[in-house]
């Protein structure tokens, strides 16, 4: 992605992309796979590498707490307003590394993708255990699964959608 396009398109053309990404991770949020672990979060990944890490942040955390609405809150609201900042916190992180390694394109990936796995499930996990308890350790394997598909789904549109991406923007 050229970050410097990115940085150059006006604010109303920021503003409806947001909005159309938000709205992405709205109709994500009705895939899930379990409780309120869906595919929110995927159009919040190529929405920060197009839209930048900040704009990323808000898609992330607005994205998940609408998965939890949508879901009843099944964890309580504290869990799920700590897991949005987390969301938030780990599509900033995930946009900023991708911006910062954009020359080598195989250690920009990975590294991204993992670091974005560390914040989705350990990092989360660790801080929800005060709230949650032993249940964190029952919610492992399904957050796994459901941040490495949103991930992984993530980077194989945006591997498709690189050259076409950089059109919208000239």
């Amino acid at each position: 992605m050229n970050y410097k396009r990115t940085l150059a398109m006006n604010s109303t053309k920021k503003l409806a992309l947001a909005g159309m990404f938000l709205a992405l991770c709205v109709v994500g949020s009705m895939v899930k796979i379990m409780g309120s672990i869906a595919l929110d979060s995927l159009p919040a990944f190529v929405g920060t590498v197009i839209l930048g890490p900040e704009i990323g942040f808000f898609l992330g955390a607005l994205g998940h707490l609408i998965t939890a609405i949508l879901s009843g809150f099944p964890l309580t609201l504290p869990v799920h307003l700590v897991t949005g900042l987390l969301m938030g916190f780990c599509m900033f992180c995930y946009g900023y590394a991708r911006k910062k390694i954009p020359k080598r394109y195989f250690l920009n990936r990975w590294s991204s993708m993992l670091l974005a796995y560390l914040i989705n499930v350990p990092l989360s996990l660790f801080l929800l255990y005060p709230l949650l308890g032993q249940v964190t350790y029952f919610l492992f394997l399904p957050l796994s699964i459901g941040a490495v598909v949103n991930i992984v789904l993530a980077e194989i549109l945006l591997t498709l959608l690189e050259k076409s991406v950089t059109k919208i923007f000239e």
